[in-house]
């Protein structure tokens, strides 16, 4: 499916967080690009962690910006172990080339230390003649 030289990682703590895009098709509905992104958070750490929801913010070769807060990853808040990983695929629209990043929201087991871990910077590159957006 995806290789690991496609992914972009960003590392916090014993939190991994890494991140692919692909352009899902050259217009969607209402004349966007649309792109899926994947995440895999893996649990390094020697703690038990719960994944509260994401911030997720897409930035267009005009500086035009979106950004949504979520509770929970498709309805799921999901427990790790020291070890395990949890994997999530969504997907992010745009007129034009942009930028997608954001945040994941982690609690300890005891639902403190709540605080946010920074996703990869993804680029959403469109077949539109712009620029590259680099990351």
């Amino acid at each position: 499916m995806y290789l690991e030289d496609d992914f972009s990682t960003a590392q916090e703590g014993g939190i991994v967080i890494s991140a692919y895009q692909e352009l899902l098709n050259e217009r969607a509905s209402n004349d966007e690009f649309c792109w899926g992104y994947y995440l895999r958070i893996e649990n390094n750490s020697n703690d038990t962690i719960s994944l509260l929801g994401k911030n997720i913010s897409v930035t267009d070769m005009k500086g035009r910006a979106v950004s949504v807060a979520y509770n929970g990853f498709n309805g799921e808040t999901p427990v790790l172990e020291p070890g395990e990983v949890f994997e999530f695929e969504d997907y992010a629209t745009s007129k034009t080339s942009a930028v997608l990043c954001g945040s994941c929201q982690i609690a300890n087991a005891h639902g403190q230390q709540i605080k946010n871990i920074h996703l990869p910077v993804l680029s959403l590159i469109a077949n539109d003649n712009a620029q590259r957006v680099l990351n």
